[in-house]
């Protein structure tokens, strides 16, 4: 029995979740789980229960279907579901019983993460199945510096 049967990639169209979209195929490709492409909108194009599933701007859906896997033989399926991102993110992974959620992550630090939040951090912390994260990595990031670990000084009484 494979380690995966269904992952789940949430995808907001951004080029970091085009990596993670990327990174979630290779996995797919290689435990033959499905894959289930999802995205999470604000307004819903009625607010009844059929409205839930259907974007207010139809270009959102075409956006989704126009994803095409690598390779013919990873089975996708594409989902949509109005809420707050992090949350519909969680339910979902629930709701279809998946095994990893595969995201990506935008990296903001500071200010702009206190103000803005973030999903990935949302999603990390309340999913139910292990997640992934692929971070965008900024050109010219320094790379991590090496540890430096230095032996402690002797305690004064020696």
């Amino acid at each position: 029995m494979a380690i995966f049967q269904r992952i789940l990639c949430p995808v907001d169209f951004s080029e970091t979740s085009t990596k993670a979209l990327l990174f979630a195929q290779r996995l797919v490709g290689e435990t033959g789980a499905e894959l289930i492409l999802f995205h999470s909108f604000g307004v819903p194009a009625s607010y009844d229960q059929a409205g839930q599933s259907e974007p207010a701007d139809p270009k959102v859906r075409a956006q989704l279907e126009e994803i095409v896997p690598l390779s013919p033989d990873i089975k996708v399926r594409r989902a949509l579901h109005a809420g707050p991102p992090g949350e519909v993110i969680c339910w979902m992974a629930d709701d279809q019983q998946c095994d990893l959620i595969v995201m990506g992550t935008h990296g903001r630090s500071g200010l702009r993460h206190l103000l803005l939040g973030s999903v990935a951090e949302y999603v990390v912390r309340h999913a139910r199945c292990p997640v992934t994260i692929v971070r965008d990595v900024p050109p010219g990031e320094r790379p991590p510096y090496e540890p430096r670990v230095v032996p402690l000084p002797p305690p004064q009484w020696m």
